[in-house]
């Protein structure tokens, strides 16, 4: 199977790794559809495309990726793809500023994780500058000593 693969096959398993299912019965379980529609579907090479409008907007999956199987499997993804290519922050102001409108969107977990991660990087920048004043510090006593 190809990456741009539009076929059922292709777009029922991209469908399975936006789920995270790896059969067809999870699948129509994932879907609240029987197996046998599943089936149907295949039988007749064709998944409804509202299915595929709504399992792409549930799970925040790119529809592109779910039909052709074309940039990233997630929409956040080809978002800050975009923001990346297009949107260099020119000062701290315009930084902030995107980073809160990313973080406007992220669960508490997430959340939580970055607020952690800020912690520890602060407490190694401060270490990090104590440790340069005291080589500063020792640097221009042995200098004095000599």
């Amino acid at each position: 199977m190809s990456q741009h693969d539009t076929g059922v096959k292709a777009v029922l398993s991209r469908m399975k790794r936006i789920y995270g299912v790896d059969k067809d019965a999870e699948l129509a379980r994932a879907l609240d559809i029987s197996p046998q529609t599943l089936s149907s579907w295949r039988q007749r090479s064709a998944v409804p495309y509202a299915l595929c409008v709504e399992c792409a907007k549930s799970k925040g999956a790119s529809l592109d990726w779910l039909l052709y199987g074309e940039g990233p499997m997630m929409r956040e993804e080809k978002a800050l793809e975009d923001e990346a290519d297009t949107a260099q922050p020119q000062s701290c102001a315009d930084l902030r500023a995107q980073i809160t409108k990313i973080l406007e969107d992220l669960p508490r977990k997430d959340l939580e994780d970055i607020l952690s991660e800020s912690i520890h990087r602060k407490r190694l920048r401060t270490l990090e500058q104590r440790f340069e004043n005291l080589q500063a510090q020792f640097f221009d006593t042995s200098q004095e000593a000599v």
